[in-house]
């Protein structure tokens, strides 16, 4: 069963791999 507290992981995961990948892309193409 899925939990609350899996799916506040899965969100948190997902936000911080965006803001990593947001960074890297500024970082690569400016």
């Amino acid at each position: 069963m899925i939990t609350e507290i899996q799916i506040f992981i899965a969100l948190a995961i997902a936000f911080i791999s965006a803001m990593l990948a947001i960074r890297l892309g500024n970082s690569l193409y400016t």
